[in-house]
This record gives C-alpha cells, sequence and structure tokens, in this order.
C-alpha cells in the first residue's frame, strides 16, 4: 500500500483576547477541541517566548496544503448566563480551517495573552522586530518536528493589522531562506490577508469616499471627513506614528457618530465590534518583495464589501500603488462573478458569494454579505491553498 502524502501546514499569527462570563460554570472541552500541540517557542530575547497551538488536520487530503484562522469548534450563539455549560455546549465547526490543513496559532507580538515580555523594554516596537520573532518562533517549531514535516508547504495568513505582520514575515522568509542550509529552510508557498492594514497611506485616504459612495454622508460631511484624513496622512508621511495613529483614530469616531453606525467594520451589524489598533507604518515594499519572489509564492487578499473601514476600497487603493511588473495586467484581468457551492453537488451553486479578480500570483476576493470578519474563507482558502477552481492561479 502506498505512503500517505505528509499533511501540509498552515499557520495564522493571532492576538488572542480571552473573555469570561461570570457565574459560569467551567466548560468542558470535548478531545477534539483541544490542541494537537502546544506550548513555547523560543525567540532570540533573553527569557522570551511566544505561545501557539497548533491543531493537526481533521480530514486532510494530499498536499500540497496549509493555512489558518478560526480553531475547530466554536460556541454557539449565546448570551452569557449563569446556566451550566452543558446547557452550551461546545458544536463542531464545519468551517474550521483545520479540516483540509494543519493550522498553527502563533500568539505575537511579544507581550501580548500568554506570551508575556520578561521587561517592558523587550516588547517590540517596530514590525521588522516583530517579524524576526515570528521567524524564530517558526524555526523552533519546524525544528522540534521530524524531516518529512519541516518540508510540508507553509501558507502565512493574518487579519486586518496583521497585513503588516505577515506580509514583513514572508519577506523576511524569502530573504532568509537563501542563507540557511537547505533542510532549515522554510517552505513558504503563500500568504493570505483577510481585510489587512498594509498601506496607511493609500488606505486612510479613502475612509471619506467610502462611506459617502454608500450614501451614509453627505458632500459636507464628506469635505470634513477628507480634512481629517488628510492630517492622518500627513502625520504618516512625516513618521510621526503615534500622532498618525490618534489621527486616525479620530477620522473613524468621527465616521462612526455621523454614520450612527455601531461599527464600520460592518455596515450591516447593529453589536458594536471590537476596534483595533490603527499603526502607521508602511510595508509596500514586503508586499512587493513577496509577489516579485520565487514563482512559487503566491498572494491572497480577501475582504467584506461590507467593511468599511479596511474593505474592498481600502485594499484597491494599495494594490494600485504596488511596483509590480505584473500590476497592469492584474488591473486589465477580468473580474469574474464568484457564486456559492450548492450543499448537494459540490458543483457551483447560485447564490451570489462575490467576485474574484486574479493574474500571476495575486489573487483578489470582494466577500458579498460580509464585512471585516469573513465567514466564507474557510472555501476562498482552501481552493487558494490547492491552486485550484476560481481562487487558484494555474488558469492566470
Amino acid at each position: 500500500m502506498a505512503t500517505a502524502a505528509p499533511l501540509p501546514l498552515s499557520l495564522v499569527l493571532v492576538v488572542l483576547a480571552t473573555a469570561a462570563c461570570a457565574g459560569s460554570a467551567a466548560t468542558i472541552f470535548p478531545r477534539e477541541a483541544l490542541p494537537t500541540k502546544s506550548g513555547y517557542l523560543p525567540i532570540p530575547v533573553a527569557n522570551a517566548s511566544l505561545y501557539y497551538a497548533f491543531y493537526e488536520a481533521t480530514d486532510p487530503l494530499t498536499p500540497p496544503a496549509s493555512t489558518p484562522l478560526i480553531g475547530p469548534y466554536v460556541f454557539p450563539i449565546a448570551s452569557c448566563s449563569n446556566s451550566s455549560s452543558s446547557e452550551f455546549p461546545l458544536l463542531p465547526n464545519p468551517y474550521a480551517w483545520n479540516r483540509r490543513f494543519g493550522l498553527l496559532f502563533l500568539e505575537s507580538p511579544l507581550g501580548t495573552g500568554y506570551s508575556p515580555a520578561p521587561s517592558p523594554s523587550a516588547i517590540p516596537t517596530s514590525q521588522p522586530v516583530v517579524a524576526e520573532h515570528v521567524l524564530a518562533a517558526l524555526r523552533s517549531f519546524h525544528s522540534a518536528q521530524p524531516p518529512s514535516f519541516r518540508a510540508r508547504p507553509l501558507f502565512l495568513t493574518g487579519e486586518s493589522y496583521a497585513g503588516k505582520t505577515i506580509a514583513t514575515v514572508g519577506a523576511l522568509i524569502l530573504a532568509t531562506n537563501p542563507t540557511l542550509p537547505r533542510q532549515q529552510r522554510l517552505n513558504l508557498r503563500g500568504v493570505a490577508i483577510g481585510n489587512g492594514l498594509v498601506h496607511p497611506v493609500a488606505q486612510v485616504a479613502t475612509h471619506a469616499d467610502t462611506v459617502y459612495f454608500a450614501g451614509l454622508i453627505n458632500a459636507k460631511q464628506r469635505r470634513e471627513a477628507e480634512a481629517m484624513q488628510a492630517e492622518a496622512v500627513a502625520l504618516t508621511v512625516a513618521e510621526r506614528w503615534r500622532e498618525a495613529a490618534d489621527a486616525r483614530g479620530r477620522v473613524l469616531s468621527w465616521l462612526r457618530n455621523a454614520t450612527g453606525l455601531s461599527s464600520l467594520f460592518d455596515v450591516a451589524v447593529d453589536t458594536p465590534l471590537e476596534a483595533l489598533a490603527a499603526g502607521a507604518e508602511e510595508f509596500m515594499n514586503s508586499a512587493e518583495a513577496l509577489l516579485r519572489g520565487p514563482a512559487s509564492t503566491r498572494v491572497l487578499v480577501y475582504e467584506g464589501i461590507r467593511d468599511a473601514q479596511d474593505g474592498v476600497v481600502s485594499v484597491e487603493a494599495w494594490l494600485r500603488e504596488l511596483e509590480w511588473d505584473g500590476l497592469a495586467a492584474f488591473q486589465d484581468a477580468p473580474r469574474a462573478v464568484w457564486r456559492r457551492r450548492s450543499g448537494s453537488g459540490g458543483g457551483q451553486g447560485q447564490k451570489l458569494a462575490g467576485y474574484v479578480q486574479k493574474h500571476g500570483a495575486l489573487v483578489h476576493v470582494a466577500v458579498y454579505e460580509a464585512g471585516h470578519l469573513v465567514p466564507a474563507a474557510q472555501e476562498i482558502i482552501e481552493d487558494w491553498v490547492f491552486d485550484k477552481g476560481l481562487f487558484g492561479t494555474a488558469s492566470t
């Protein structure tokens, strides 16, 4: 009998936030909800390490493979109460990213959650340092695995602010690999960024237009928002990072008040979504390095059309700024309509799901009926990793 091909590996960078319901009984987690491995990975800071949790694929196919975001189990929607945990049991998540791929959650940056910093001075203050820590943690994780595991294809993924981290780490891997013995290199095949903040100068300048053309503010309000975002952009260009972040925060707060929206992350929901830090450094060079890298390194960007903060308009603004020889062909490429797979046949169904534009190593997906969080990401990620169908690059 032929030996099965090794399972693929996928990675996501997350900042874990924990919350507890007062008075709730302790939840008993089923075995399937527990990570295959978890612990700490050393990084080049004295007495420091990053926490990780790894979930092996539950229903794998043969390679290629990998990518991440959510764990294998989720709570059903319910409010906190004093009821016993048996009334709100954990249920299998049919959209788990570790269905086909191994999934590695890495808590970054140092000083976040379960990855405490040994001192305040050890907390990184720049994305290049964060990237160095992540790469060191990845190498630590791989070095503890058998050789067959280390050869598995690796895909980096992240959402929102991780748009900076993912691009920077990916570019660092490509730059570092040639300096390492072959057996120590990471087999990076692609990066995926969901609703990412990648290029603050280009993206912050779109906020006013995004909400204006959605009919959420009038022309006078648009001019006010444009003046505020121009200040944030100027501070960014001047590399006054803290002031730039504060200025962007004021723009977003003003737009929430002007529109009456609970959150700009999803214009269709009434529940406020937790605000994420804006930051204000530029990482276009990292994104460009990935597209100019080895032909086997692919880039996926996707976002929900209801995200008025880091959504489609914002992302298209920074894509236009790429210094990449395939940009003109990408911009001229047709935008295909994506329809959701039917529940029974496995083919294409009739429900509109979004739009896909691609050329060469770059795939851009605008997701219908989604905001800053994209439940449809599993279908996108699976086909993209396997390089097939509408999200594959093989046909471009």
